[in-house]
């Protein structure tokens, strides 16, 4: 079954209000209950994201302070979103190439290329 935008929204809030510590102690609460009274598993994540949670599980058993993983996390999600834009742009340019979207013109044969210039240095 899926939740409303209305207790989206408010767990959100609730979360966001807590220190980052909390926030752990909350995803493995969650975790716990999916376990134990989930009737669906939970939808596969895309694979960067499946590292960043496996590396920042295991940064928790490693027993990082709550502020250095933050820190980590953000660089993982710039990180993330980089990727994203780069699978972003390889969509379009296929898209392009399904649609047949012609090359840019050539130039024509009557324009003479530039002439190359001998640098010397000193």
């Amino acid at each position: 079954m899926a939740m409303n935008e209305i207790l989206k929204k408010q767990i959100w809030r609730k979360l966001d209000a807590l220190p980052e510590e909390k926030v752990y102690e909350v995803l493995d609460f969650i975790e716990f209950l999916s376990s134990e009274y989930g009737d669906r598993a939970a939808p596969e994540p895309p694979v960067f994201q499946k590292f960043a949670e496996g590396f920042q599980r295991q940064m928790r058993r490693s027993r990082i302070p709550a502020t250095a993983m933050k820190e980590t996390m953000k660089v993982l999600g710039r990180a993330d979103r980089v990727l994203d834009s780069f699978r972003q742009a390889g969509r379009e340019f296929l898209a392009e190439l399904e649609a047949g979207r012609p090359e840019p013109p050539s130039p024509p044969d009557d324009e003479k290329p530039p002439e190359s210039r001998e640098v010397i240095v000193d």
